[in-house]
């Protein structure tokens, strides 16, 4: 069935679906709710192509015995500062909350932590995760690859991909405000988003694509040089594996810094610092035709607060796929929302 203005339906019946069949799929009831709760909110934030239309790919991998959603970390190595973990092929969702909770941990103990992170389905969205962080009073810096897999990004100049769009996200406290996060692709525009939009047939940017139809870096070479600053340590650090000649499956590497910022000075006095600059970039005058400025974390927290109410719209295309998934593994469908 296809609805052609697409179905809409409240954030809580999204839940309820996605973590049933991420159940089905033998994913324990807190781990599916987990993951649930971070794709419905990728949803509620705007960025669609870490939401439910991922969905079909996620149960997939595991019915097909790539992800082994039951698994549960494991700590490698542990130096106290530095950890290493494996993510025993559990799903990135679910191996990141582990991470960055260690992190936290951590920092609070040594003042600054680092875990690197191998053997990891990839995660979704890393704002969460950051932010989460940031509520802490932890500034945290994460660098992602996908081990070697996931070639879609193109060196400057190059005709072929090389690179997978290997995402740095970061996360700092704010006083009376969202916290500054920022979940970016190394790409001029993340692998999902592009598929998104070329799923719903609308305009793509006349810098996303180089002309063989490859992603290009964001911002040409200063993209490129922190898609390759995060395949070293991301990849090469965690051992997860970096690009080569060879064809793999991706598996996620992550390096996540944190640092406790009450160990440098007043966490109150800190969140008060960044509040005040933000305001201050904030009440930058506009150019003609601008209607406010934005700081990275707030368009989430906005865009969350209106589909809240609103109910999230399922494009046509990614509906299919909720069909599919219902039908395959046996999950009533979601309800459409009454306007």
């Amino acid at each position: 069935m296809v609805i052609k203005q697409g179905t809409l339906v409240d954030h809580a019946e999204l839940f309820r679906f996605i973590s049933q069949v991420l159940e089905a799929v033998g994913t324990p009831p807190a781990g599916a709710a987990e993951m649930a709760n971070q794709m419905v909110a990728s949803d509620l934030a705007g960025h669609e192509s870490h939401g439910i239309r991922r969905l079909r790919e996620y149960a997939y991998r595991a019915r097909d015995g790539f992800v082994n959603p039951a698994a549960n970390p494991t700590i490698e190595l542990d130096t106290g500062s530095l950890v290493s973990v494996d993510g025993q092929a559990n799903y990135g969702h679910l191996v990141m909350p582990f991470v960055t909770d260690l992190v936290i941990e951590r920092a609070r103990a040594y003042g600054i932590a680092a875990v690197t992170v191998k053997n990891c389905d990839p995660a979704g969205r890393f704002a969460d995760f950051c932010d989460h962080a940031a509520n802490e009073g932890i500034a945290v810096f994460m660098f992602m690859n996908c081990g070697g897999g996931a070639i879609d990004v193109a060196p400057p100049g190059g005709a072929e991909a090389r690179l997978a769009t290997n995402p740095i996200a970061a996360g700092v406290p704010r006083e009376g405000a969202p916290n500054l996060v920022m979940d970016m692709a190394t790409s001029a525009v993340a692998k999902g988003r592009l598929s998104d939009a070329q799923e719903r047939d609308t305009e793509i940017g006349d810098d996303w694509l180089n002309q063989s139809g490859v992603l290009l870096p964001l911002g040409g070479v200063k993209g490129f040089a922190l898609a390759v600053i995060a395949e070293a340590v991301a990849g090469s650090l965690s051992s997860a594996g970096t690009v080569g000649p060879e064809k793999v499956d991706a598996q996620q590497g992550v390096l996540a810094i944190g640092i406790d910022i009450q160990k440098l000075r007043p966490l109150a006095e800190f969140k008060k610092d960044v509040a005040k600059f933000a305001t201050h970039l904030k009440e930058t005058p506009l150019e003609a035709g601008a209607s406010e400025i934005r700081m990275p974390g707030e368009s989430t927290a906005i865009n969350t607060k209106a589909r809240l109410k609103s109910g999230i719209t399922i494009h046509p295309v990614i509906w299919e796929r909720v069909v599919e998934v219902a039908e395959v593994f046996a999950v009533r469908l979601p309800e459409s929302k009454v306007e």
